[in-house]
């Protein structure tokens, strides 16, 4: 998504089906995160009203339509109430749409990963962190060797996970269990040399990125 917004709209015994008095485009850049984001839309939907109500006082734009667009029920979409448990990142989907889950789940429910030190050894450990904040690295997938290994960027400030289907996103920020947010330097410099996994799961194509609902 590109652009999202703010609509005002009159109230009517449905929900947000009223007529639509006056909307504002936000363009995005695609790193927007939701709780950042949610604050700024009100103060743009604030200023918005304050300038689309001397038409509503005149009589310009009126609840029965008047100088409204008029939503249409038949092209109405549902959104499901989300839960905590689809915050749960597996990275069988491609990375731009992983990228996007953790952006709009910010806040709550957020989103979790789960990561495997020394899988396989006697010391293997698994461990559930919050994924706090992302960047794309590669969207289009492709061979990889290692798929499920977790390795530092070449600049040191992001860990870099790979995809099923072979995209890339670096993870900037994390929270360990009962820990604070820290940036991902600093939670690999912790684990002091030990090798890093993500959890495997069984495969699955997952929706494609910009195809999710349809």
């Amino acid at each position: 998504v590109d652009v999202t917004g703010v609509s005002l709209l009159f109230t009517v015994l449905q929900m947000d089906a009223g007529p639509i008095a006056a909307q504002e485009e936000y363009a995005l850049e695609g790193d927007e995160k939701a709780d950042a984001l949610l604050p700024l839309l009100f103060d743009r939907g604030s200023e918005l009203l304050v300038k689309t109500l001397p038409a509503v006082w005149s009589g310009e734009v009126a609840q029965d339509g008047t100088g409204c667009t008029l939503q249409v029920e038949e092209e109405a979409t549902h959104a499901a109430k989300m839960s905590k448990a689809e915050g749960a990142l597996f990275f069988t989907e491609n990375a731009q749409y992983m990228h996007n889950k953790v952006r709009a789940f910010a806040g709550w429910p957020g989103t979790t990963a789960e990561l495997v030190m020394d899988a396989g050894g006697e010391k293997e450990e698994k461990l559930k962190v919050k994924i706090l904040t992302t960047r794309m690295l590669r969207a289009t997938g492709g061979a990889v060797l290692g798929v499920h290994e977790v390795k530092m960027n070449k600049k040191g400030d992001a860990l870099v996970i790979t995809c099923d289907d072979g995209s890339q996103l670096e993870v900037l920020e994390v929270q360990p269990p009962n820990k604070k947010p820290m940036a991902a330097k600093a939670f690999w410099n912790g684990l002091k040399g030990r090798r890093v996994e993500r959890a495997r799961v069984p495969w699955s194509p997952g929706p494609a990125p910009g195809l999710a609902g349809k």
